[in-house]
């Protein structure tokens, strides 16, 4: 059964992010991709592995006062926990661990709440229970 986004909580550094609207987590991982000359199987690689990997995290939510904007520019390395199903015992956590935001964005509509988004990338990402 799918999880409803409504009930997931973000937290960075230990804290609940106040009024998040959004939050992204990707890993990419580069191919290591070799072709050889005269190979048996000239159209595929001969060596094929995965490389370096990147965690990428980003979060969308209602802009409060300077916090975010002052990590980006301090390069503050922060950790990031992800609770899709909310707290609870048992319940799944996706932590996301020396976190420097490269990235601050704000927003302003002249009809909304004005918004920050932020992005960076972590040293680490594991899978636990809260």
């Amino acid at each position: 059964m799918p999880l409803l986004g409504r009930t997931a909580v973000i937290q960075l550094g230990g804290t609940s992010i106040g009024y998040c609207k959004n939050v992204s987590v990707s890993i990419d991982a580069a191919l290591l991709k070799e072709y050889y000359i005269n190979a048996s199987t000239p159209d595929q690689p001969a060596f094929l592995a995965s490389g370096n990997k990147t965690f990428k995290v980003s979060v969308d939510k209602a802009y409060i006062d300077s916090t975010y904007a002052t990590n980006v520019l301090n390069g503050t390395a922060v950790t990031i926990v992800v609770q899709p199903e909310g707290t609870g015992t048992g319940k799944p956590k996706i932590t996301l661990s020396n976190v420097v935001f490269s990235s601050w964005k704000m927003s302003v509509d002249q009809a909304g709440i004005i918004g920050e988004s932020m992005s960076g990338e972590a040293t680490s990402i594991a899978w636990g229970t809260q």
